[in-house]
């Protein structure tokens, strides 16, 4: 994001816009996006131990429900129409591309980001990790990964809208790249 970007979201999380992002600016954001979720959160916390009691073994492919995109979605150049998520977080994710869909439409730069889907359920581990990825339970999405890579920081290289963010935040999901400051393509259904 360029300075300008930084100050106007530096400013709508209540702190001083001044196109730095450091940590009074972190702070404030992930306290915005956490005030946006709803109390309580519905999630389960993002041990493996919470997320197996919630929901079930990783990998079960039981537990999976298809869904259709509602808006225009592509995967590497091919359109997608459809995705597989757990069961539990079906109507919420779906609720959440809706609004993005809906409020968003018209704005190219925020839909780009949207548009390009990384992918939900993937049995697989965490990156670099011996514990299971949130994605193996199919409780997890990637957006845009081309331009907000696991390693990118987040508001200055990664450049994932704040207004995505804060849709997947009304639904209780954390958004890594506010949340963790990487991995910006990142949204999961835990706490």
């Amino acid at each position: 994001m360029n300075t300008e970007q930084i100050k106007a979201m530096q400013k709508k999380i209540g702190v001083t816009p001044d196109g730095f992002w450091g940590p009074k600016s972190i702070k404030a954001c992930q306290k915005y996006l956490r005030d946006l979720m709803p109390k309580p959160n519905p999630w389960p916390k993002s041990d493996q131990n919470s997320l197996r009691r919630f929901y079930g073994q990783p990998g079960d492919e039981s537990n999976l429900v298809t869904v259709n995109f509602p808006f225009q979605t592509f995967y590497e150049g091919k359109r997608v129409t459809k995705f597989r998520c757990h069961k539990k977080v079906a109507d919420s994710l779906i609720r959440v591309l809706k609004n993005i869909g809906e409020k968003y439409g018209n704005n190219r730069e925020i839909m780009e980001e949207a548009e390009d889907f990384g992918g939900v359920f993937n049995f697989r581990n965490k990156r670099g990790g011996s514990s299971f990825s949130v994605h193996a339970w199919g409780a997890a999405i990637d957006l845009d990964a081309d331009d907000n890579t696991f390693r990118d920081s987040w508001p200055m290289k990664a450049d994932m809208p704040l207004e995505i963010m804060e849709e997947f935040a009304k639904e209780g999901w954390l958004s890594a790249g506010a949340l963790w400051g990487y991995d910006a393509m990142h949204f999961q259904a835990t706490q």
